[in-house]
């Protein structure tokens, strides 16, 4: 007998997502993480000051609230919640204007009319169609396996959405400029692009849709980022499987295309019928041989696509009291909203930002968003206390060398520190109680998986989206020809973000293969 029916390789939350659910379905299933630590892009530490919790990668969970994970896995019983606040953008210009997106609709508009009457209407009628109308739709898709051009065009057009298929042609600033006429407006959604990690690639004009669907749905977990790994975990532990910190996988063990377990660091072994690799596609095929694969999969492998141009790096600040914004002037909301623009005023702006981290150079306009999360939820921080965040656009190598980040952390700290204050008046001495810059060299350092600060574990150009994530023979959550080798990551189709799809889809998958009885509702329009 095996030592498990399955392993799953890595504690993020997509792997703890696919080993809760088969784990509920009576599978005995281990979880072994490198690190000392659970949660991989869902962490949350201590970063500046005792007390002050910090999330280090994914703060804004898109979607969840249309996840099925929360009500088939009990996670709110287990310590997970979350919350959606009622101002959820603010975009933040130099002139002290400031453009607000509100989940209530009309104020939204009237936000926009400040800006062009035309694009309040415009947005009125796009958030109706692909905010409202049809937001489950888009949310079904990434909870299923992919499926290819012409699948998903009758899919559209069944749906009503046939428009969707012409935008997949363009560019996605090509789709936003054909829709806005105001750069206050367009800069919003292209920065929106480029803070899930996309990029203005050929064919994929179909993120503007799916843009709109989630721009004023965006949740806040509570008390930290790291609590969502932490229940899944318990809903493991509680199934009778197990989570297995500092453990490090150094091969998956394959026979004639079967897998048979893995093989770790120290020269153990553990034997199983089957193996999930929530960890990223190239690792996932080096660990299990890239000759077990056909050979333009191990090609994909090898000149896999990490970034989009750009990593990111993290102010994060234990205050005293909120950041003060100079556009609460303009708009009262800013000072409520969650996600905070500010840095880029139009798309000139973008395009500069981008041409000098190609390269190699530190951003000469730093641009990018954060929020103050004790806004929402005071437990982040001491009582009376507040802790703050902004995420700018960064380069992982500053003229060619990674490391530079980490010799002048506190200079370039410093620098985003006085770009900041430019917008909010009150970051002064007496209100910043402690800093630390996360950095792009920082970000592989915590998690192997996110090569050249890659927090999205891959470039989403047209090879590398849907279908094509990480490779068509590969995009249905299966390990290729090898039997009883699946995949979870973010690598995979769904790809990256905090909502558990890839995990999900993969269970599914697991279920059906190996005979496991499917305890859970297929989630479905």
């Amino acid at each position: 007998m095996s030592d498990w029916n399955g392993i799953v390789i890595g504690g993020g939350h997509n792997a703890l997502t696919c080993a809760a659910y088969l784990a509920k379905a009576g599978a005995r299933i281990t979880v072994l993480e490198r690190n000392e630590e659970i949660g991989g892009g869902t962490t949350t530490w201590e970063a500046t000051l005792s007390g002050y919790r910090h999330n280090m990668h994914a703060n804004y969970f898109h979607g969840f609230d249309l996840a099925p994970l929360s009500d088939d896995l009990e996670l709110e019983r287990h310590g997970f919640e979350l919350v959606m606040p009622e101002v959820q953008q603010a975009c933040l210009y130099r002139d002290g204007r400031a453009l607000v997106i509100h989940r209530d609709l009309d104020k939204t508009c009237e936000s926009i009319a400040r800006f062009s009457a035309r694009d309040a209407e415009t947005y009125r009628r796009l958030y109706q169609r692909y905010g409202i109308d049809n937001r489950r739709f888009f949310a079904v898709q990434g909870f299923s396996p992919p499926v290819g051009p012409e699948a998903m065009r009758q899919r559209l057009e069944a749906s009503g959405l046939g428009e969707i298929a012409e935008f997949a042609t363009a560019t996605p600033y090509e789709v936003i400029d054909r829709h806005f006429e105001s750069e206050p407006l367009r800069v919003l959604f292209k920065k929106l692009l480029h803070i899930v990690h996309a990029n203005d690639f050929a064919g994929t004009g179909a993120w503007f849709p799916m843009l709109v669907s989630n721009v004023a749905s965006a949740t806040l977990p509570v008390g930290g980022a790291v609590n969502l790994p932490k229940a899944l975990a318990t809903v493991v532990t509680d199934n009778g499987g197990t989570v297995q910190t500092g453990t490090h996988v150094s091969r998956i063990i394959i026979e004639g295309d079967v897998v048979r377990g893995v093989e770790l660091a120290d020269g153990s072994a553990l034997s199983a019928d089957f193996v999930v690799s929530g960890v990223d596609f190239p690792q996932t095929v080096m660990m299990a041989n890239p000759s077990n694969f056909d050979e333009d999969v191990a090609a994909r492998a090898r000149n896999w696509r990490w970034t989009s141009e750009h990593s990111l790096m993290t102010l994060h600040l234990a205050l005293n009291d909120p950041p003060n914004y100079r556009a609460a002037e303009f708009d009262p909301d800013v000072q409520n909203a969650y996600n905070v623009q500010f840095g880029a005023d139009d798309s000139a702006d973008l395009v500069l930002m981008l041409d000098e981290m190609r390269a190699g150079k530190f951003p000469s306009k730093p641009a990018g968003n954060g929020c103050t999360n004790t806004l929402f939820d005071p437990t982040y921080a001491p009582d009376g206390k507040h802790v703050s965040f902004w995420w700018p656009f960064a380069p992982y190598e500053l003229s060619g060398r990674s490391e530079s980040w980490a010799e002048q952390r506190e200079r370039y700290a410093q620098i985003l520190l006085s770009v900041w204050r430019m917008y909010a008046t009150n970051l002064d001495e007496d209100n910043v109680l402690g800093s630390y810059l996360y950095t792009p060299y920082d970000i592989p350092q915590h998690d192997i998986s996110m090569v050249r600060g890659s927090v999205r574990l891959g470039a989403y150009n047209a090879d590398q989206w849907g279908i094509n994530r990480p490779h068509p023979k590969l995009s249905d959550y299966r390990g290729g020809r090898i039997d009883g080798l699946y995949h979870c990551g973010s690598t995979s189709a769904s790809g990256g973000g905090v909502n558990g799809a890839p995990g999900y889809n993969a269970a599914n998958v697991v279920v059906e293969d190996q005979g496991l009885g499917r305890w859970w509702q297929p989630f479905e329009l």
